[in-house]
Protein backbone atom coordinates (compact mmCIF):
# COMPACT_ATOMS: atom_id res chain seq x y z
CA UNK A 1 0.00 0.00 0.00
CA UNK A 2 1.60 3.54 -0.77
CA UNK A 3 1.65 6.57 1.40
CA UNK A 4 1.87 9.73 0.89
CA UNK A 5 5.21 10.48 2.23
CA UNK A 6 7.02 7.47 0.06
CA UNK A 7 9.90 8.54 -1.92
CA UNK A 8 10.72 6.23 -4.76
CA UNK A 9 13.43 5.86 -7.51
CA UNK A 10 11.97 6.00 -11.01
CA UNK A 11 14.45 5.54 -13.81
CA UNK A 12 13.43 7.78 -16.95
CA UNK A 13 13.38 5.15 -18.96
CA UNK A 14 10.69 3.64 -17.14
CA UNK A 15 8.16 6.79 -17.63
CA UNK A 16 5.88 6.09 -20.49
CA UNK A 17 3.98 9.30 -20.20
CA UNK A 18 4.13 12.69 -18.11
CA UNK A 19 0.71 14.56 -17.19
CA UNK A 20 -0.17 17.85 -16.16
CA UNK A 21 -1.99 17.97 -13.30
CA UNK A 22 -2.56 21.71 -11.96
CA UNK A 23 0.90 22.29 -9.76
CA UNK A 24 1.52 18.57 -9.74
CA UNK A 25 2.91 16.00 -12.41
CA UNK A 26 1.72 12.40 -13.03
CA UNK A 27 3.87 10.18 -13.78
CA UNK A 28 2.39 6.62 -15.84
CA UNK A 29 5.43 3.82 -15.30
CA UNK A 30 3.73 1.08 -16.58
CA UNK A 31 0.36 0.06 -14.96
CA UNK A 32 1.13 2.38 -12.29
CA UNK A 33 1.14 6.55 -11.67
CA UNK A 34 2.85 8.60 -8.89
CA UNK A 35 1.71 11.94 -8.85
CA UNK A 36 4.62 14.51 -7.99
CA UNK A 37 4.70 18.24 -6.75
CA UNK A 38 6.21 19.76 -9.88
CA UNK A 39 5.83 21.45 -12.81
CA UNK A 40 5.89 20.27 -16.20
CA UNK A 41 8.09 22.86 -17.29
CA UNK A 42 10.86 22.17 -14.63
CA UNK A 43 10.71 18.64 -14.91
CA UNK A 44 11.16 18.82 -18.96
CA UNK A 45 13.92 21.24 -18.28
CA UNK A 46 15.58 17.62 -16.58
CA UNK A 47 14.53 15.18 -19.29
CA UNK A 48 16.94 14.14 -22.10
CA UNK A 49 15.61 15.62 -25.38
CA UNK A 50 16.45 12.65 -27.16
CA UNK A 51 13.87 10.08 -24.78
CA UNK A 52 11.78 12.29 -24.07
CA UNK A 53 8.84 14.88 -26.24
CA UNK A 54 6.49 17.69 -25.00
CA UNK A 55 3.46 17.01 -27.47
CA UNK A 56 1.43 19.91 -25.19
CA UNK A 57 1.46 22.61 -22.86
CA UNK A 58 0.24 19.52 -20.45
CA UNK A 59 1.92 16.11 -21.95
CA UNK A 60 5.47 14.58 -22.15
CA UNK A 61 6.22 11.33 -24.14
CA UNK A 62 9.03 8.93 -24.07
CA UNK A 63 9.64 8.90 -27.80
CA UNK A 64 9.70 4.93 -28.08
CA UNK A 65 5.97 5.02 -26.92
CA UNK A 66 5.04 6.84 -30.09
CA UNK A 67 4.46 4.75 -33.37
CA UNK A 68 3.15 7.17 -35.95
CA UNK A 69 1.62 10.42 -36.75
CA UNK A 70 -2.01 11.26 -37.90
CA UNK A 71 -3.82 14.34 -38.95
CA UNK A 72 -7.19 14.74 -37.80
CA UNK A 73 -8.31 17.23 -40.06
CA UNK A 74 -8.66 21.52 -39.79
CA UNK A 75 -4.78 21.23 -38.41
CA UNK A 76 -5.64 19.23 -36.15
CA UNK A 77 -2.73 16.22 -35.15
CA UNK A 78 -2.31 13.78 -33.00
CA UNK A 79 0.37 11.02 -31.91
CA UNK A 80 -0.09 7.08 -32.16
CA UNK A 81 0.90 5.43 -29.38
CA UNK A 82 2.32 1.86 -29.18
CA UNK A 83 -0.87 0.65 -26.33
CA UNK A 84 -3.48 1.83 -29.49
CA UNK A 85 -4.35 5.51 -27.24
CA UNK A 86 -3.77 8.72 -29.32
CA UNK A 87 -2.31 11.90 -28.02
CA UNK A 88 -3.43 15.39 -29.35
CA UNK A 89 -0.44 17.69 -30.20
CA UNK A 90 -0.57 20.82 -30.00
CA UNK A 91 0.20 24.00 -32.14
CA UNK A 92 2.61 25.06 -30.58
CA UNK A 93 4.48 21.58 -30.74
CA UNK A 94 3.48 20.53 -33.81
CA UNK A 95 6.92 21.21 -35.70
CA UNK A 96 8.98 19.42 -33.10
CA UNK A 97 6.85 16.22 -33.08
CA UNK A 98 7.41 16.64 -37.40
CA UNK A 99 10.80 16.96 -37.15
CA UNK A 100 10.88 13.73 -34.89
CA UNK A 101 8.70 11.98 -37.34
CA UNK A 102 11.36 12.98 -40.76
CA UNK A 103 8.91 15.53 -42.30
Amino acid sequence: MPYRSELLRVAAGDVDRIDAERDYVRLHVGDRSYLLLQTVSGLEARLDPAMFIRLHRSTILRKDRIVGLRHDGLGVWSAELADGSAVRIGRTYLSKAKAMAGR
